[in-house]
């Protein structure tokens, strides 16, 4: 009999949360006369490879089966402790989210990137930090070349 591991319940909330955000990407304006693709591409790109990956996840999970517990069940502050790195990403976003009008793509989403993958690489190494001011400062201006000029969207 399967059982819903977290692994399994995870990945069929994604993919339940892909199916109606893909549906309701069917709202997004089509592309006007200067835009090539229409402003629902990248987020219809983001959907599919977020599918993909749930359907992988959910797949694995029937493949290799349900886990034994091995460890004893945790407190609820314990469980706070174990998983502050995930609660202080959530906060982190919420101030991203806050600052990004005020203080526009480039500055707001480089600062979250480098803040972001310093909280989950750590920064104790030389190699890291290289690693994290290496894919911020590539990725951002490349989503943002990607924006402005392939789709021709602007920023805030």
């Amino acid at each position: 009999m399967l059982t819903l591991t977290k692994d399994r319940a995870l990945a069929l909330a994604l993919l339940l949360i892909v199916t109606v955000m893909w549906v309701e990407s069917g709202n997004i304006r089509p592309p006007t006369s200067w835009q090539p693709y229409g402003s629902a591409l990248f987020p219809r790109i983001l959907l599919v490879v977020t599918g993909l990956l749930s359907l992988l996840i959910l797949v694995r999970s029937l493949i290799t089966g349900a886990p034994a517990r091995t460890e004893p069940r945790r407190s609820f502050v314990q469980w706070l402790g174990h998983n502050r790195t995930v609660f202080s990403l959530f906060g982190l976003f919420g101030l991203y989210a806050a600052l990004l009008p005020v203080l526009g793509y480039l500055v707001a989403t480089l600062t979250f990137l480098v803040t972001s993958l310093g909280l989950l690489l750590g920064i104790d190494s030389r190699r890291k930090w290289i690693i994290n001011l290496a894919v911020s400062f590539t990725l951002v201006p490349l989503v943002y070349v990607i924006f402005r000029f392939g789709l021709n969207v602007w920023l805030p």
